[in-house]
């Protein structure tokens, strides 16, 4: 979702029969069979049944009914933020401790999609031609606004700042606490 509304999105296609039934058709056996990446963080590996979620606009299935779910699956994004591996920036699992949430996914092509999410806002950031995600690395992100220079993303606002999408709130706006939303 380019517009960084991905957490709304999820909250209605979680509800929607053709995802429902897409879900139990392909994802549950993606899901349950996920290969996971060493990392500082998780990284899942995508499966050939995830490419069937692309027609929900996800790189991968997600679970509808998980209780401790992301806030937002892996979306398809035409203009995802592009990064490369920073070995001398903030390590993103020290972000995590901020109250983050850091996830990734390896996509069958070989790049690796990092998921960032943060009072109910998500970011993406694609990393092309990394191997393995070092432990105590970071992302230097290619600001989308002409800036000659990568600009690290130092702390975990900085995400939302080079991708050019509004901060998170505290809490106090229309969609704040929406993660939170009964199941209907």
């Amino acid at each position: 979702m380019e517009t960084g509304d991905g957490g709304v999105a999820w909250v209605f296609l979680r509800r929607v029969e053709a995802y429902l039934a897409g879900w139990r058709a392909n994802g549950s056996a993606a899901g349950t069979s996920a290969a996971l990446e060493p990392g500082p963080f998780p990284i899942r590996v995508q499966a050939a049944a995830d490419l069937e979620a692309a027609r929900f606009h996800l790189l991968a299935w997600e679970d509808p009914w998980q209780e401790d779910g992301p806030d937002s699956p892996f979306w398809v994004q035409s203009g995802m933020v592009q990064g490369v591996v920073d070995r001398d920036g903030e390590p993103l699992a020290a972000m995590a401790a901020d109250g983050a949430s850091v996830e990734g996914l390896r996509l069958l092509c070989g790049d690796l999609v990092v998921k960032v999410e943060y009072r109910g806002a998500v970011v993406q950031v694609v990393v092309r031609g990394v191997e393995r995600f070092p432990e105590e690395g970071s992302i230097r992100v290619e600001h989308r606004f002409g800036l000659r220079m990568p600009v690290s993303a130092r702390r975990i606002l900085d995400f939302w700042n080079v991708a050019g999408r509004p901060v998170p709130s505290q809490g106090s706006g229309r969609w704040a606490g929406i993660a939170s939303w009964p199941a209907w």
